[in-house]
């Protein structure tokens, strides 16, 4: 994959997705996606079938990425662990991945 932009739906109740609207729009430079987790945990950034939007992406690359968590964040003794499949600090790239970076630091306990 060159790039391409996959909007995916964000649960913005969690602190991670605070000040976005219900979708946040990634970058993909890769057929990464990781499966749902498991109940007690947060799928905060969920990617269903038809979320491309644009940018290049091969007939194999496209078939896999679906149904799946690109964020997620999961309780951990006194902290958290926060997943994230894609770089929201690409290249500064994209603007608004650094409320997302700035979220993962600052408002998850």
């Amino acid at each position: 994959m060159a790039g391409a932009i996959y909007k995916i739906n964000l649960d913005n109740t969690h602190p991670l997705g605070f000040g976005y609207p219900g979708y946040y729009y990634s970058l993909k430079l890769s057929d990464d996606i990781y499966k749902l987790m498991d109940d007690g945990d947060w799928n905060v950034g969920t990617i269903k079938k038809d979320a491309y939007v644009a940018g290049f992406v091969g007939e194999k690359a496209k078939d896999k990425i679906k149904d799946g968590l690109l964020l997620g964040v999961q309780n951990m003794g006194r902290g958290s662990v926060v997943y994230m499949v894609d770089d929201p600090l690409f290249r500064s790239f994209w603007e608004n991945g650094k409320l997302l970076f700035s979220n993962a630091v600052f408002m998850v306990q």
